[in-house]
């Protein structure tokens, strides 16, 4: 059945976008939304159960298409025929459509004489960047690609075999990659690492990607025991983000990635910081160094002797953990709660306050104001960062509470930026919607930031290129011009579905 609802394709079409459209659709019908309902029914008259298979048939069909495959099909031939090789080269391989990247090599020489060029992030030729995708991995290999190219980076270039595993490392291997200490701790092969240390007993302290150690690749306790039998440093840290193997080995949860093997490193000798004993819920240990410097619960994640250090970046927390944590904040993330409550004794009321509100945990952040009642209006400038830290993690809950409490939404965060800000260049709907409820909101959507010069929606229309890129930057420029933002040079540039509603908005008189 044709549908009786039309729409036509904008100029710059997205796939991405349609599939957001497609989940709205189907999240509204479920909602009960009259208009969605009889977009769907118009469709599928009878269908009981409509899933988002359903949903993006019924879209495809309102563009015109028989199903959603014709649909994707149109959008994939319209990028090929409007993009340079080199356009629709990068494109397929951030689709990962190792197909599309092989018939691309077969076509153009010019591509072919370039696969071994660090055109990826961090300088990485396409095999370090791929390398763990044994498709892509077979095709660059098949048109000539180096297996041991590594990346052009400053602290220390990757290998391929410092990320492949399984199949993928084993194809590598057989084209002729040669692993170093690095990629034998990786890859979890304790004989050849044996091996290769035997052979230069220096091969221990050798330097890989980002000047990581053997030590912050390894997979198991084998490789650690080995590693440091034969005089691996426990607490040698890294070039480009300062830290120890340790360190490196957190994944923003209790269990996650290779949570047991911090644990096991640190039963073995290494040092561990306030955010790390944290993280592991070393009690004991976290009371010790808060009778002795209780102002270290002031520290935080990304900021400090933990922010950029130029040349190196970030300290690894701030991809292990997160950004602009506490380490209360960490306690509670990993779940410590014998160690949290035992960090609580040595917490200030403000810190307890910001405690709750990441919790939101509205009745206690209530108990503290209750206690305490003048301390929001004592609060310095930079104590209201508390906020827009929470935006920038996209913790809608908490900067709704911390709106509530009396909050400043306009206190400069991550590079100068608000709350709204952060939030924006997080597509973080939620997040949005709650600034936007603010009484000054009309004022918070014109705050341009100290650092770039921009608005709100210019870091939304950024974060649509180059941050999370699954999160809905679409729905948040959408609000963000319906509360009253002009797009302007800082929005000069965004992802084609961010570029699809800034189109509408200027057409609309």
């Amino acid at each position: 059945m044709a549908s009786s609802f039309r729409r036509s394709l904008p100029s710059h079409p997205d796939l991405a976008q349609q599939k957001k459209q497609a989940k709205e659709l189907l999240k509204s019908f479920t909602a009960g939304d009259a208009e969605s309902r009889a977009r769907i029914r118009a469709t599928l008259p009878d269908k009981q159960y409509i899933t988002l298979a359903d949903a993006q048939f019924v879209l495809a069909r309102e563009y015109g298409f028989d199903s959603w495959a014709g649909l994707k099909q149109q959008i994939d031939a319209h990028l090929d025929a409007t993009r340079s090789p080199q356009e629709r080269m990068r494109h397929a391989f951030r689709r990962r459509d190792a197909s599309a990247v092989r018939h691309l090599f077969e076509s153009h020489a010019e591509l072919r004489e370039r696969i071994n060029a660090p055109v990826f992030a961090f300088n990485a030729p396409a095999i370090v960047a791929y390398a763990d995708d044994l498709a892509m991995v077979d095709v660059l290999l098949d048109f000539g690609a180096d297996p041991n190219r590594r990346s052009e980076w400053w602290a220390g270039g990757f290998h391929a075999l410092h990320a492949a595993t399984g199949a993928a490392a084993e194809r590598l291997i057989a084209a002729g990659a040669i692993p170093d200490a690095c990629a034998a701790a990786h890859m979890d092969r304790p004989a050849l690492l044996a091996r290769i240390i035997a052979e230069e007993a220096a091969r221990v302290r050798e330097r890989g990607g980002d000047g990581q150690t053997p030590l912050h690749f390894a997979k198991s306790r084998t490789v650690i025991d080995l590693l440091l039998a034969a005089g691996a440093d426990i607490d040698a840290r890294d070039a480009d983000h300062r830290a120890t193997a340790a360190e490196w080995m957190l994944d923003h949860a209790q269990g996650a990635g290779r949570y047991d093997l911090a644990r096991y490193l640190v039963e073995r000798g290494a040092s561990a910081d306030i955010f790390l004993a944290a993280a592991l819920g070393l009690g004991d240990k976290v009371r010790v160094m808060l009778q002795a410097r209780p102002e270290l619960l002031d520290l935080r994640t990304g900021q400090g002797d933990y922010g950029e250090r130029p040349p190196s970046s970030y300290h690894i927390y701030f991809w292990t953990i997160g950004d602009s944590r506490s380490p209360l904040d960490v306690a509670a993330q990993f779940e410590q709660q014998e160690t949290l409550r035992t960090m609580v004794e040595f917490a200030s009321p403000l810190q307890r306050l910001n405690l709750a509100c990441r919790l939101g945990d509205e009745g206690q952040a209530r108990s503290v104001l209750q206690k305490h009642p003048g301390i929001i209006q004592s609060m310095a400038p930079a104590d209201h960062r508390a906020i827009t830290d929470a935006a920038w993690n996209g913790d809608a809950a908490a900067v709704a509470l911390m709106l509530e409490l009396g909050f400043d939404p306009r206190a400069a965060g991550h590079d100068s930026g608000t709350a709204l800000h952060c939030a924006a260049w997080e597509g973080s709907m939620d997040t949005v919607i709650a600034l936007l409820r603010h009484r000054d909101a009309r004022t918070l959507v014109a705050i341009r930031d100290a650092h770039y010069d921009a608005t709100p929606l210019g870091w939304c229309c950024h974060g649509s290129q180059y941050g999370n890129t699954n999160h809905d930057h679409a729905g948040v420029a959408k609000l963000l011009l319906a509360a009253g933002a002009q797009p302007g040079s800082d929005t000069s540039e965004a992802s084609p579905s961010v570029e699809a509603i800034l189109a509408d908005w200027r057409r609309t008189p």
